[in-house]
């Protein structure tokens, strides 16, 4: 008996479709329509492989939620779907698994997607009877037609209609054999006919070829003479030859086209920015009159600058400014007086405009400038700090002029220390100091408050974009 009974569970136990308690497992949900033909223990497959089992039944409203039981080694991407699967005749059902491509896996109490499928058995048990159906009706249609005797009565006249068209046809055959004859030797004359016009047309094909073997002809000497001269081109004969065959004029060639292309993309990538600044001037009286016999030279004055930034690179400009300085442009004559036979020195302040031409190059938050400031030689730095927001200027420049109307102290540059605010998009507002190292020897101090405005060639592109009609 002990036997017996360890044999019967052992097969359960190999046959069991269901999960174990002793194995690892996680639970899913899968909403269906119906669960008939579905019980605990019900088999889970993909592709026919047994993963799992039914666990339970529950209802969800007018559906049935079936809680799989599925083996831990068997993870199933979130994007699965199941559906229920005929398993064979009987009516039984296997819950069928289609695995997604998510690499996300589904946890412990997830839900598979309800893809609609139609049993196997039901499908051809379905399909059987829509093909009995249909033969029993073409059966009733044919037993009513043959029942009929109204039916069977058209049939015999159609068949009678056809005997006396036949018979028709036959005495028209017989009647005008001879028209038919006739027909038949129009048909016989014609055939010839087109065999003539053919012979002739074959005459003219003929004729045709010729003329274009003839130019085959002509078209064989024309290549033979092209190979002639693509040979001694090859060869380096004739001028031809030697301009092709000669390769320090081609690499020469490759040169200058390559040092063009630099050229070209040299300037196609440099990008303007253009600017204008407005200052007005203020400060204190120096204390030697007799020097500065006019007083501050900038006090409560105004200047204009219109400028250019070309950028050559991402971290190198040009600079081009002209400017209206209130001091005009100083310059020196030299007068040879014949009573004395001595040379004096004569200095004259004339009002015109100041040129500016340095280059720039950044590195990070810091810049440094070179080159003619304002008429004169002259360098800067510059500062930079909340994404170019904030400016900070020091430029050094005119270093014979600049200490102008103090003539005995030639040597001192102008000194301007400038700070920039930019509030907004293309607009700035300055404030500094002119003339600090000399306002300082003389004991008087010039500031100047200013505003500005700048763009680009982006902007430009916008300002034209936004015009209607352009």
């Amino acid at each position: 008996m002990l036997a017996s009974l360890a044999i019967v569970v052992t097969a359960w136990v190999w046959t069991y479709d269901g999960v174990r308690s002793d194995e690892s497992a996680y639970e899913v949900h899968l909403a269906v329509p119906a669960a008939d033909g579905v019980y605990k223990g019900t088999p889970v497959r993909i592709a026919g492989v047994a993963i799992g089992a039914v666990e339970r039944v529950a209802l969800a409203g007018e559906r049935a939620d079936l809680i799989l039981k599925i083996r831990s080694e068997y993870r199933l991407p979130t994007d699965s779907e199941g559906g229920l699967k005929a398993t064979g005749l009987l009516g039984d059902y296997h819950v069928r698994v289609w695995p997604g491509d998510d690499p996300v896996e589904l946890e412990d109490g997830g839900r598979l997607v309800t893809r609609d499928v139609t049993g196997d058995i039901d499908l051809i048990t379905k399909n059987l009877e829509t093909i009995s159906d249909d033969i029993s009706a073409i059966t009733k249609v044919l037993r009513e037609v043959v029942e009929d005797r109204k039916n069977v009565d058209h049939v015999e006249s159609t068949l009678a209609n056809v005997d006396v068209l036949s018979e028709e046809l036959k005495l028209i055959a017989q009647n005008n054999r001879q028209d038919i004859e006739a027909i038949v030797d129009s048909i016989r004359r014609l055939s010839e006919a087109l065999e003539g016009y053919t012979a002739d047309i074959a005459a003219d094909i003929d004729e045709e070829m010729d003329k274009l073997k003839d130019l085959t002809d002509d078209l064989d000497v024309a290549a033979e003479d092209i190979a002639s001269i693509t040979g001694k081109v090859d060869r380096g004969e004739g001028t031809i030859g030697a301009l092709v065959n000669d390769d320090t004029l081609i690499e020469s060639v490759e040169e200058t086209v390559d040092e063009a292309r630099r050229t070209i993309k040299s300037f196609s990538g440099i990008k303007p920015q253009i600017y204008y600044t407005g200052r007005f001037y203020m400060g204190t009286q120096p204390n030697d009159l007799d020097t500065f016999y006019y007083g501050n030279p900038l006090a409560w004055s105004a200047a204009n600058t219109i400028g250019i930034k070309l950028r050559a690179h991402e971290d190198f400009w040009y600079v081009f400014e002209v400017n209206d300085h209130p001091q005009g442009v100083i310059s020196q004559q030299e007068v040879l007086r014949e009573e004395t036979g001595t040379v004096e020195s004569r200095w004259t302040r004339s009002a015109r405009f100041r040129f500016t031409f340095q280059v720039e190059k950044r590195w990070k938050w810091f810049s440094g400038r070179l080159g003619i400031k304002e008429n004169g030689g002259g360098v800067g730095v510059s500062a930079y700090a909340f994404n170019d927001r904030l400016q900070f200027d020091l430029d050094v420049f005119d270093f014979f002029f600049g200490s102008y109307p103090a003539l005995q102290d030639r040597g001192i540059p102008n000194t301007r220390l400038n700070i920039r605010v930019q509030p907004v998009r293309n607009f700035y507002l300055d404030a500094g100091s002119e003339q600090i190292i000399l306002g300082a020897k003389y004991g008087y101090f010039t500031g100047y408050l200013g505003l500005g405005f700048t763009f680009t060639d982006d902007d430009i592109r916008w300002l034209l974009s936004s015009i209607p009609g352009l």
